[in-house]
């Protein structure tokens, strides 16, 4: 009887260490999901939107850099809409609804998503993969990432470009914009403005990494160069403008880059 309850109390303690070492595990996994707001710990979360409006720009900013996509939006939307990943305040959808082209979005940060649902956004809640994973494939015409993949580890960026492609439409866009760390003043100081950064992506990766997911036709894209500071009385020579000209390109050259890639006339995979 005494060796029989000390089995018993053995098999107990092995599953009692067995179920608080899943428990780490899956607290972990939740952690690491694709774009998890749980990471950046619930103070920040309570500020961000607070953060955003002072290191990312007013909603007016960002919507005024945004509308330069919206001819590639008349080129290539119709009835398959566009899913928008890390929505954030919503600037994009409302300038899509604006547009009057059917638009829908997911985001892991409640605050944003609840206002956006207020704003009469079809936004939800939730991992981007898995949002992803759930739409009808081959069905959406643009997929589009701002912001986003500068947040994520190379194995969450894979699988989500993964998910990106399974639900285009052949001939459909994946849309990614990022940090330009070829611009100095990013790569050293602004990028690490947001604590939730993990590394800059240089564009040749991006390219990469989008082309080895299946996508074709890639286009790159420099955005938002910085304008060089206006000349004082007496600057001379120590003006910025008189600065050897690949050096003025490295200060103060393109901010964020886009690439664009395509969705070959192939099945999805």
């Amino acid at each position: 009887m005494t060796d029989g309850g000390s089995d018993l109390a053995a098999q107990v303690g092995d599953l009692s260490r067995r179920l608080l070492a899943l428990e780490a595990e899956l607290e972990q996994l939740q952690a690491t999901r694709t774009g998890d707001a749980t990471m950046w710990g619930p103070r920040f979360a309570e500020i961000y939107d607070e953060f955003t409006d002072r290191f990312r720009g007013s909603t007016a900013d960002v919507t005024a850099k945004l509308q330069g996509y919206l001819p590639d939006v008349r080129r290539l939307v119709h009835a398959g809409g566009v899913v928008d990943i890390g929505c954030g305040r919503g600037e994009w959808l409302t300038l899509l609804r604006d547009a009057g082209v059917r638009s829908c979005g997911v985001d892991t940060n409640p605050a944003f998503v609840t206002a956006a649902v207020e704003w009469g956004l079809a936004v939800e809640l939730g991992d981007a993969v898995g949002y992803l994973r759930a739409l009808r494939q081959d069905s959406v015409d643009m997929v589009t990432c701002f912001h986003v993949i500068e947040h994520l580890d190379t194995e969450q960026l894979l699988a989500l470009l993964e998910a990106a492609r399974g639900t285009l439409r052949p001939g459909g866009c994946l849309l990614v914009e990022t940090p330009n760390p070829q611009n100095l003043v990013m790569a050293a100081c602004d990028f690490y403005n947001d604590p939730t950064h993990r590394s800059p992506l240089p564009p040749a990766l991006t390219e990469y990494l989008v082309s080895s997911q299946g996508f074709v036709d890639i286009e790159v894209r420099a955005l938002h160069p910085k304008s060089l500071p206006a000349p004082t009385e007496g600057t001379g020579e120590d003006s910025p403008a008189q600065l050897p000209e690949l050096l003025q390109r490295l200060l103060f050259g393109p901010q964020d880059y886009a690439v664009l890639g395509y969705k070959g006339a192939e099945t999805s995979q």
